[in-house]
């Protein structure tokens, strides 16, 4: 499964570290790519996973996960 999500408050590649890294340690997750340019993560991953898990696994940083207008 691949989902794309828009994270908020990546500036840099730090920030575009730092965020990859917390999403890869989702369980399931098993590739994360990120676009700095666009604020964007495409997760792929073994099965759906809810926007929230991506959400409390940067709960503590300054990232968030804009949730999807769908």
């Amino acid at each position: 499964m691949q989902k794309e999500l828009t994270i908020e408050g990546m500036k840099c590649e730090g920030c575009a570290s730092t965020v990859a890294e917390k999403i890869q340690a989702v369980n399931g997750v098993e590739r994360v790519i990120i676009d700095l340019d666009s604020k964007t993560a495409v997760v792929e991953s073994q099965k759906d996973i809810n926007e929230s898990v991506f959400q409390e696994a940067l709960a503590d940083t300054s990232y968030a996960v804009v949730p999807n207008a769908k």
